[in-house]
């Protein structure tokens, strides 16, 4: 039986973000394991300043007691997923990486920036969603928020080319085709690494497993029973 560590993105868990790909993949008898990381949802881990690393470490330790497996990383998850495959290979059967991108372009730093600022103040520019942050996440929500958008915003867990040629696991990029930067990013992935498999999902953005659940969930079974 296969197994499927599943990392979520920025504020999400693994049920919320990965909701449509259970259901589906519970069909296959699968081995669904998700991972809500430290500050997120029902971790009892709380955000650390040096956010980036020890959520790394706390990945790699929960797969060592759990067991190697595929890691289905979006967005923030991506980020670890494929940092994971290249600090532990023996651990990783596979990676599938979704909203990714091995570092941010130049172009698309200010409006990570604009992003920064509104997130930050997110009480004042949309209640309604930092209402939802602190159901999922409880009173440490917002900690967690400061400190993951902190990373991820100017201190981005960036893949050197070097490390994109070295990356040996099988590996799937699954990104949005309506994301110009997603779309780039895949392009440029394939040309460091002709061994990365990539895809783009039609009318899907930054989240393609959510916007188009179907067509996702086809490849990224495909993939697990290829390898």
């Amino acid at each position: 039986m296969s197994r499927i560590y599943f990392l979520h993105g920025f504020m999400g868990t693994g049920s919320s973000h990965f909701s449509n790909q259970i259901a589906s993949l519970n069909e296959e008898n699968y081995d669904l394991i998700l991972l809500d990381l430290p500050g997120h949802g029902s971790s009892k881990v709380v955000a650390s300043d040096s956010y980036f690393e020890n959520a790394l470490e706390w990945v790699i330790t929960q797969i060592k007691q759990q067991g190697e497996g595929y890691i289905l990383g979006l967005s923030l998850g991506a980020s670890l997923a494929i940092h994971v495959a290249k600090r532990e290979p023996s651990l990783v059967k596979g990676i599938i990486l979704t909203g990714y991108s091995p570092f941010i372009p130049e172009e698309l730093k200010g409006i990570m920036e604009n992003q920064y600022n509104f997130f930050l103040n997110i009480e004042e520019n949309d209640k309604n969603i930092a209402t939802h942050f602190k159901n999922v996440h409880g009173e440490k929500w917002y900690d967690t928020l400061k400190k993951v958008l902190y990373t991820m915003t100017f201190d981005y867990p960036s893949i050197k080319d070097e490390e994109l040629r070295n990356i040996k696991v099988p590996s799937l990029v699954l990104n949005g085709s309506e994301d110009y930067y997603e779309v780039e990013a895949a392009t440029y992935i394939k040309s460091k690494n002709k061994e990365i498999k990539i895809g783009l999902i039609p009318n899907a953005g930054h989240t393609a497993n959510i916007d188009e659940p179907e067509v996702y969930n086809l490849l990224v079974k495909e993939f697990i029973n290829n390898n």
